[in-house]
């Protein structure tokens, strides 16, 4: 399904590790209080087969990973959401194999 991004919002989520870091991009849909998540796993090496990933969006934000449902979304509650994400999904395992 195709959503529509208000431009003028999104917010940058982080995963701060040991081994680390990551971000990802939350876009905030139009009419709707909802927040898409995506994850670019080129950048860290990560073939994203591995990982169960929507909607392509593009070279720099990558593939959907996720959404939240919040009107504004805070980088604190993004940020422990994106953690949650990569720590179930073993991301940084992932990305230190390649």
């Amino acid at each position: 399904m195709e959503y529509e991004y208000d431009d003028s919002v999104h917010l940058h989520l982080d995963y701060f590790g040991t081994e680390c870091d990551m971000e990802s991009i939350a876009y905030k849909r139009k009419h709707e209080d909802v927040w898409d998540v995506y994850f670019n796993f080129g950048v860290y090496g990560i073939q994203k087969n591995e990982v169960e990933t929507g909607r392509f969006m593009d070279e720099y934000a990558g593939y959907y990973v996720f959404s939240v449902h919040a009107r504004d979304l805070s980088w604190e509650f993004g940020s422990a959401q994106f953690e949650e994400w990569v720590l179930r999904n073993h991301i940084v395992k992932k990305a230190l194999q390649k």
